[in-house]
């Protein structure tokens, strides 16, 4: 069996800077496809010069003009509950190098990237089918867009998905998606508890407080572009005024934070640790535990976490990543280790574990 990581550079942690924290739980229930039907002649367009035919008073756009408008990233935020212990599992992007148009289909452990190469308007307005060629088997994927009236949403259909819905990742997007990675309950080494709430009120042991978050992106343009984020929480006063900001990293279901410090060029960056804390996550929570059970056999520590979302842990038999699933029926999870290298993760061992005893059994 093996499990194919495909790294890129692109970014699912997420946000910006903006007012009211709990404005952002609107963007998933808001944001409608309003898209009308109109009679249209279809026409394909697989070259800028191509004149697309149209009638009454739609507006067909050519495949660059579609495919600018379409330009960034896309997230599919159907499940809330995924999303707060992982963050964004699937997304779009739509790239440009030169005159060539990519689109990025993101899986949770994978992701393809295909060459655009034509798109046929399909009579109704912002309905359009987008022809991609695939240089790995040579095969076209089409994929099929009913887009927004506002091009903020998109419900796309292609060979293996139906119908699955996109929101545009704006700042606000964004936002929604930071605060419902960070909002929960934690608990530190010595079993006291800290809670970020989804309307901006923060409990800590010794203190209540109002926050928001934000984040800094830092590009560092080379052969391999690439970017660093820092993400915030902003403590308010009354007034919405900022009295304070830490920095913050989340791996699985550790939250670690940091004071803040300037750098020369007056950047926040990590300060001194302020607490490690551990969500609070019932059936997370058990998955982490068998997680770590297994990987204290080989004194695997949390090393780095990849594009895709996939934990990596050094190790004394080197890189690892480790998948958990279950329970099963006798409450037992399953545990599997996969040794990295660089085009391909294969499962090194498999281990069932009960969570309650300790009890670790490897699968032959």
């Amino acid at each position: 069996m093996k499990r194919r990581v495909i790294t890129i550079a692109l970014l699912l942690s997420l946000t910006a800077i903006l007012g009211g924290c709990n404005k952002s739980q609107s963007v998933v229930n808001n944001i409608e496809n309003t898209s009308s039907p109109v009679e249209t002649t279809a026409k394909v367009s697989t070259n800028e010069n191509n004149s697309i035919t149209q009638t009454k008073s739609s507006t067909v756009l050519t495949m660059t003009e579609l495919l600018n408008k379409l330009q960034g990233e896309w997230y599919n935020l159907n499940d809330e509950n995924s999303i707060s212990e992982n963050g964004v599992q699937r997304s779009i992007m739509i790239e440009k190098e030169e005159n060539d148009y990519t689109l990025v289909d993101i899986f949770p452990d994978t992701a393809l990237s295909y060459k655009v190469s034509s798109i046929q308007y399909l009579g109704n307005n912002n309905s359009y089918l987008i022809t991609t060629h695939n240089g790995d088997d040579q095969n076209n994927i089409g994929f099929t867009f009913n887009i927004s009236d506002d091009f903020k949403s998109i419900n796309i259909t292609s060979d293996y998905d139906k119908d699955v819905k996109y929101v545009k990742a704006t700042d606000e997007t964004k936002q929604y998606v930071q605060m419902l990675q960070l909002v929960g309950t934690y608990k530190d080494d010595q079993n006291k508890e800290y809670v970020f709430k989804d309307g901006g009120i923060a409990t800590w042991p010794n203190e209540t407080f109002k926050f928001s978050v934000s984040f800094i992106e830092k590009i560092f343009p080379n052969s391999s572009p690439s970017k660093e984020v820092y993400n915030y929480i902003i403590v308010n006063d009354n007034n919405g005024k900022e009295t304070m900001r830490y920095l913050y990293e989340i791996i699985g279901n550790k939250l670690t934070i940091y004071k803040t410090a300037l750098d020369k060029e007056n950047n926040y960056i990590k300060g001194a640790l302020v607490v490690t804390l551990t969500k609070s996550n019932g059936t997370t929570d058990l998955i982490q535990k068998a997680i770590d059970i297994v990987g204290k056999k080989y004194n695997a520590v949390v090393d780095y976490k990849v594009e895709s979302g996939v934990m990596i842990y050094k190790s004394d038999i080197g890189e690892i990543s480790i998948d958990c699933s279950g329970p099963d029926k006798t409450n037992k999870y399953k545990v599997s280790i996969f040794k990295e290298s660089a085009s391909s993760s294969d499962i090194f061992k498999e281990f069932n574990v009960d969570v309650i005893s300790g009890s670790v059994e490897e699968i032959k």
